[in-house]
């Protein structure tokens, strides 16, 4: 592994100091002159330039969603080293893996902050759907605790929504694709005088097919829909203030639990269910923010929040067979419902000092006041039928009411040692106030199988100081360079989906991050960066099992000892000619538990040297868009991408593997400044990688998701 990393970063070194005399070639022969790297990211809550900022992040913008139809969290994190998205089996959670640290159960705290609109966004629930009419995403990799604050562990995404333009103008985009998909989405952007204006976005989309087709109900297992709008106004009443407002809301409904058994001769149409699986949710988020320019500096206030409710329905028995059998651990019929709500505020005040001397100071307060509530009801039907004749109830009820209220503050200082060499020092204070009101009640009949009813109300504080300290050096106009060390925390908290009180609360997580970096400027047409790093964990968050709690009652998050991993990061953003751009990344790791032991029926396991369960050791991606002239103010676009995840395994004993994938995606068209039509194939090697697993048939059938095949469709855009 060490000979890798060197082997690795060596190459990183060569290319880099490569470069420039590449670059030169090219111009000397004639090569057309590309526009100058001039991407903007906002990671250290400042505007700068993505080659500036001394840490590692991918900046996405809203051309390569458009060439690439990265709408989905999913797709979008398949161009990020190391990254993936994490996806639960009841379609309930989908959350974001960043340098093998992730979420890891349903209702944990996350282990990757997300920021939408400068609102947090994470929490009891983080669950991102629909990445649309944004103005860029910045994923920054590694614990960001200084600045981002809680749930930094594997690092932090900004989601950036486009603002209002000067320009009136609207769009329509309809697409038509595979499993019956229809998708529209409109656009209008409205200046209002000079110093205002709206922007106001729409989307209705319904797939009515899919490939898990419920033979017992006549009904596809992954249809979905969407509908949902945004507003974002902003207005500018002086030169020195710039406010701005941002509203949406989305309903959708997905599919639930979609497991089959292809090791019991299941197959993905040929599914039998009782009762058909399904989720159907509601998300609205608004934040409000104010920025003024004063000798000072700059002042910055935001507020925001998010209402969010799920109602599911679950087969949880995953059959049609209503045996009874309590010596074979056969239950019959089983339902599940559940209903999970969530109602997050969030409120931040910082400054950002003018330059004194050379030195620049960013200081600012964060509150988070955000209330859960988990409620799941398992209907034992076939227990009720073979026990009482259906005449009592056979059921097992959770009820998990959580809060959490947690103030910090953070102080960053810039300070410019010389013109090349700039010192960054930076530390955040979090407490966390955290509550739980927790119920199991089973019904009188279950209660002689499972035991009584169980109630338990408990507080707790969790305190957390969070330093870093970055040392970048610009060696010349082309190359910088940067070595760091970052804290990052996850916070402390309470289990959801439990049977025993006792196995309620489990604490904080800490990590510390080693890293080295550099950028390279490529004579105008962009930039490779290269970096390396050391991450450790310490109270690391894993899985275990209650094994005398009800079947799908069982598992519980525990603190189980300490972990570390090695890592290279390579990217390139490049504009080859004037009508050819590349990005590319490549990501390697290493991560495995140092200390540790997993409790168990028979004893204690030792975690030493096993596997994380979020890694993928090799992570690459190349995507790559060409436009050429074929009519007057009409392009050929060409678009095509390759990313690949190696396989790995879901969980801490690395008793089951989850396979990696290798997607290739495929679009053409051709586009004017108001028209565009667009060809595309996704998964156009109809890889059907696994995404989850769950469920169990006697004698050792294992339930598995997989991904969506190859899908082909058409799009229409028009603008006004």
């Amino acid at each position: 592994m060490r000979d890798v990393l060197l082997a690795t970063t060596g190459v990183a070194v060569l290319m880099m100091t490569a470069m420039p005399v590449q670059a030169q070639q090219a111009d000397e022969t004639g090569a057309p002159a590309a526009a100058p790297d001039v991407i903007t990211v906002t990671a250290r809550k400042r505007e700068e330039r993505l080659f500036d900022v001394p840490a590692a992040i991918t900046a996405i913008s809203p051309e390569q969603m458009e060439d690439l139809r990265l709408s989905d969290a999913r797709d979008v994190l398949q161009l990020v080293p190391t990254g993936f998205l994490q996806e639960n089996n009841a379609g309930t959670a989908r959350d974001i893996s960043l340098r093998g640290v992730s979420t890891p159960t349903l209702f944990a705290e996350p282990g990757v902050a997300m920021y939408i609109d400068d609102v947090y966004s994470s929490g009891f629930v983080s669950h991102p759907t629909q990445f649309r009419d944004l103005q860029r995403i910045e994923v920054l990799r590694g614990p960001q605790g200084a600045l981002y604050g809680r749930n930094a562990v594997g690092g932090a995404v900004n989601v950036v929504s486009r603002r209002p333009e000067e320009m009136f103008g609207a769009e329509v985009r309809a697409t038509v694709a595979s499993h019956d998909r229809y998708e529209m989405e409109g656009v209008v952007n409205i200046p209002i005088g000079r110093s205002a204006g709206l922007r106001v976005l729409g989307w209705n989309e319904n797939q009515n097919e899919g490939e898990y087709f419920n033979r017992t109900t006549g009904q596809y297992l992954d249809a979905s829909s969407s509908a949902g709008g945004r507003i974002v106004g902003e207005i500018l009443p002086a030169d020195w203030l710039t406010l701005t407002g941002v509203v949406e809301r989305e309903d959708a409904e997905g599919p639930g639990t979609y497991l089959f058994f292809p090791d019991d001769g299941e197959t993905e149409d040929t599914i039998e269910r009782d009762t058909q699986p399904s989720n159907d949710w509601e998300t609205t988020r608004y934040a409000l923010s104010a920025v003024a320019d004063s000798d000072a500096g700059e002042f910055t206030f935001v507020v925001g929040g998010r209402e969010y409710t799920l109602d599911g329905v679950e087969d949880t028995d995953l059959s049609t067979d209503n045996t009874v059998n309590l010596v074979t651990g056969q239950f019959g019929q089983q339902i599940t419902t559940r209903r999970n709500e969530v109602d997050s505020t969030y409120a931040e005040a910082r400054w950002l000092s003018a330059w004194n001397g050379p030195v620049q100071v960013l200081a600012g307060v964060t509150v988070v006041d955000e209330s859960a509530v988990g409620d799941i009801l398992t209907d034992l039907r076939g227990l009720s039928g073979a026990l009482t004749g259906g005449a009592l109830p056979v059921t097992l009820g959770i009820a998990n009411d959580q809060s959490v209220q947690s103030v910090a503050g953070y102080v960053e200082a810039i300070w410019d040692v010389t013109e090349r060499l700039e010192i960054t020092a930076s530390g955040r204070y979090t407490a966390d106030d955290k509550e739980v009101d927790f119920q199991f009640t089973p019904s009188a009949v279950a209660t002689g199988l499972v035991g009584p009813a169980q109630s338990a109300q408990v507080s707790e504080t969790f305190e957390n100081f969070s330093p870093g300290v970055t040392v970048a050096y610009a060696f010349n106009d082309m190359l910088n360079g940067y070595a760091k060390i970052q804290t990052g925390f996850r916070a402390g908290g309470f289990n959801f989906n439990v049977a025993n009180a006792a196995n309620l609360q489990y604490d904080e997580e800490t990590s510390i991050n080693y890293e080295i970096g550099l950028k390279r400027q490529v004579a105008g047409r962009g930039y490779v960066a290269a970096s390396v790093y050391l991450l450790q964990q310490d109270d690391i968050l894993v899985p275990a099992y209650d094994y005398t709690a009800p079947p799908g009652l069982q598992g519980y998050l525990i603190n189980a000892g300490e972990a570390e991993t090695y890592g290279v990061e390579l990217e390139a953003s490049l504009q080859l000619t004037d009508g050819l751009s590349v990005q590319a990344g490549l990501g390697y790791l290493d991560g495995e538990f140092t200390d540790g032991a997993l409790p168990g029926a028979a004893g204690a396991t030792s975690l030493d040297g096993f596997q994380l369960p979020a890694v993928r050791e090799w992570t690459t991606s190349i995507a790559a868009s060409y436009r050429r002239p074929i009519a007057d103010e009409m392009d050929l676009v060409l678009n095509a991408s390759h990313t690949s995840r190696s396989d790995g395994y879901v969980d801490v004993q690395n008793a089951t593997a989850i396979s990696g994938n290798s997607l290739v995606n495929l679009s053409a068209g051709v586009e004017t400044d108001r028209f565009s039509l667009q060809v595309f194939g996704q998964n156009v090697t109809d890889d059907r990688y696994d995404i989850a697993f769950g469920g169990f048939r006697a004698p050792s059938a294992v339930g598995v998701i997989r991904a969506q095949g190859a899908v082909y469709g058409v799009t229409l855009r028009a603008g006004f």
